[in-house]
């Protein structure tokens, strides 16, 4: 899955021009509500990095800066970006402790930004909550073709989703297993059986709905 599937449009992104004064970004994050906002130049085509109201305060009380200021010096995280044709999971590993990230085309324009919301939406549709459906939380002994097994003890029925927890762990793996919520109770049970019969554990099982 490519970064370019997920993340907010240029066109709705508040940003703040390189050129403006540090008293222009601070009334403007105020008025915007955001504790930071990407930075661009080239008339919104090149990513500078991000501006933080936290340091534009700073910049007042603790620096005696002055309202006509530019922020240019203030500018943080100018490698805080990821490419539209990223994989989406590097992102878990990119983003951390950032706010967001800016998303580059080819070209190295600015295309938008990727949120920690829109990584939640993208797990929130690997554990079902857009479908609906039985969540199952299954726990098995970590052994080549775990997962080869599960699909195949459940391959009649709709997978909804598959997330995989304890990755790399040699002995016991999470698998959250959300099946299609039109099953009956009769089916639902007919495949914990079978899924127990192989030795897989259902530590949980949860009826999600849309």
């Amino acid at each position: 899955m490519k970064v370019r599937y997920n993340y907010v449009k240029k066109e709705d992104v508040k940003y703040c021009e390189e050129h403006v004064t540090v008293k222009e970004a601070y009334d403007y994050l105020s008025q915007t509500g955001y504790r930071s906002v990407p930075v661009l130049k080239d008339n919104g085509k090149t990513f500078v990095g991000l501006i933080y109201k936290v340091h534009l305060l700073e910049h007042f009380v603790e620096r005696n800066g002055k309202d006509d200021d530019k922020i240019s010096d203030l500018i943080a995280n100018k490698d805080a970006f990821i490419y539209e044709n990223d994989s989406f999971f590097k992102t878990f590993i990119t983003i951390r402790r950032l706010p967001f990230l800016a998303v580059l085309n080819e070209q190295n324009e600015f295309s938008g930004i990727i949120t920690h919301s829109n990584i939640m939406d993208v797990l929130e549709d690997s554990f079902g909550m857009k479908t609906g459906g039985y969540l199952l939380t299954i726990g098995t002994k970590e052994h080549k073709g775990a997962l080869k097994d599960l699909v195949t003890a459940v391959k009649d029925v709709n997978i909804e989703g598959l997330l995989t927890l304890d990755n790399g762990d040699k002995y016991l793996r999470r698998i959250i297993l959300n099946l299609s919520g039109d099953l009956t109770e009769a089916k639902l049970e007919q495949i914990i059986t079978k899924l127990e019969s192989k030795d897989f554990r259902i530590a949980a099982i949860e009826k999600i709905t849309n």
